[in-house]
């Protein structure tokens, strides 16, 4: 009796420690656009020619992160466009460019990292797809800041 009491205990307390994370609301679907349309469009920024030009390995999230909270506070949403940098300061727009194919994506810096050697930059799911990133897991990349008009 008294180890089938420990064992509900131990049963009760894991159950409690356990946390799911908030979905993120679900997105408005607007007639002709796909559920990872672009969010940011290209006519809206321009280069800031102040800033360097970084060159370097990006990487995407794994599909675990989505619904957690981001380093900036916000929820992860894998379907968004943004993407985790180390020292852009959060909400700076970005342009990140797949060197290999020329493809590139608007991305808004809302997290911190990647802190492995070699990378510059971690891409949402929908910003990796969007340049071919998926299928290559890590590629080299140009970034470069952009500010609004």
């Amino acid at each position: 009796m008294y180890r089938f009491i420990v064992l509900c205990s131990l049963a009760f307390f894991a159950a409690g420690c356990s946390h799911t994370p908030e979905v993120p609301p679900q997105q408005k679907k607007v007639k002709g656009q796909t559920p990872c349309s672009a969010y940011y469009d290209e006519k809206q920024y321009r280069l800031n020619k102040k800033a360097k030009v970084e060159i370097g390995n990006a990487s995407y999230y794994a599909a675990c992160m989505n619904g957690r909270h981001t380093s900036s506070g916000e929820l992860c949403d894998l379907h968004k466009f943004t993407a985790a940098h180390k020292t852009l300061p959060f909400g700076t727009m970005v342009r990140v460019t797949m060197l290999q194919n020329g493809k590139s994506v608007i991305v808004k810096v809302n997290d911190r990292g990647s802190y492995v050697r070699g990378r510059v930059i971690d891409l949402s799911t929908a910003a990796a797809r969007k340049i071919g990133l998926i299928r290559a897991g890590v590629a080299k990349v140009k970034v470069e800041r952009l500010e609004k008009l």
